[in-house]
């Protein structure tokens, strides 16, 4: 049994899942999209969730305003009903598409209650939806516009043992995807090991393609005609060789096949992988998480933040303790 459907046969045997949460707002059916493309992918079943913020849940106690907290909690009803209502719409998708869905609306914060469900049910994978997908978005001062992500979405990608699939961006996600390019970027960290092992895995079982890219920050100078080179252009070309060269040792090892991008840029690092992506074009970009200092679980590398932010395609954040 090759390791692609030996993954497959033990996902299957444990029950696995991916744990779906969507919003239910006009960027939910793509989240959806997403998890029903890698259950088919993967052959398990999606567990959706409505996860209704229970922010709001108080009521008041004072006799005077009882009439108006009964009214509340009518309309509170109602709408948790309309709620349920669209999420037995979107697992009937789920299940014209051949994934077995189970559905359910639940109260609490969901930052908190996704990550905990994806642990009860055993979830290898979780799938949500960037906040402000399709809302407000900003220009950075390189002039790359960047979507707005919602502290939930951030919040589960920090507290999560699994990977997390955002469906950012707006590329037609491929049934089952079949045949997909998977773009990873690698600075050669335990982190990115992790992404590059994942992502190896699943371009394997749906038979795509592996892109592996190092950014390499030019350590001086423009290039030059050779009559005008300087010793800061040597340095430069030096650097990329050694660079190259690393970079070819580490697929042999870890991803043999797998293509190879050396990307020279000055350019954030998440700037130059997501142009990178898009040339090949890639389909789905896979990112290394880590944790950062003393408050761990609250950070995740800059990198890894700032390309769900501007990738054109679905992003699959991998944390080091996932590998």
């Amino acid at each position: 049994m090759c390791a692609s459907n030996a993954l497959i046969y033990a996902l299957r045997m444990a029950g696995a899942s991916i744990l779906c949460g969507t919003d239910l707002t006009s960027a939910g059916p793509r989240t959806v999209d997403l998890a029903i493309a890698a259950a088919k992918a993967f052959g398990v079943r999606i567990d959706l969730v409505h996860v209704l913020d229970d922010a709001d849940s108080w009521w008041p106690e004072s006799p005077d305003l009882q009439a108006a907290a009964e009214a509340a909690k009518e309309d509170a009803s109602r709408y948790e009903a309309a709620l349920e209502a669209e999420l037995q719409k979107e697992q009937a998708r789920c299940e014209a598409a051949g994934v077995e869905c189970e559905a359910f609306v639940i109260r609490g914060r969901p930052w908190r209650l996704i990550p905990e469900l994806a642990d009860q049910r055993g979830s290898f994978l979780i799938a949500i939806g960037p906040y402000g997908s399709s809302g407000p978005r900003s220009v950075d001062s390189q002039g790359v516009t960047e979507a707005v992500v919602g502290s939930t979405a951030e919040r589960v990608i920090r507290a999560a043992h699994v990977p997390v699939f955002i469906a950012t961006g707006d590329q037609p996600i491929p049934d089952a995807l079949q045949g997909t390019k998977w773009f990873v970027g690698t600075d050669f960290s335990e982190s990115a090991l992790a992404a590059v092992s994942w992502a190896k895995r699943a371009s394997s079982r749906v038979g795509g393609d592996l892109h592996i890219a190092n950014v390499v920050i030019p350590a001086g100078g423009e290039d030059k005609p050779d009559e005008e080179r300087t010793w800061r252009q040597i340095l430069r070309d030096q650097s990329k060789l050694e660079a190259g060269k690393k970079l070819a040792e580490y697929i042999q090892e870890h991803a043999p096949g797998a293509q190879i991008h050396q990307v020279v840029s000055a350019d954030y690092a998440a700037h130059a992988l997501c142009k990178a992506a898009r040339e090949i074009p890639a389909d789905i970009m896979v990112v290394g998480t880590h944790r950062q200092t003393v408050l761990g679980r609250l950070l995740i590398g800059s990198t890894a933040a700032r390309c769900l932010r501007i990738a054109p395609m679905p992003v699959l954040m991998v944390p080091e303790s996932a590998r």
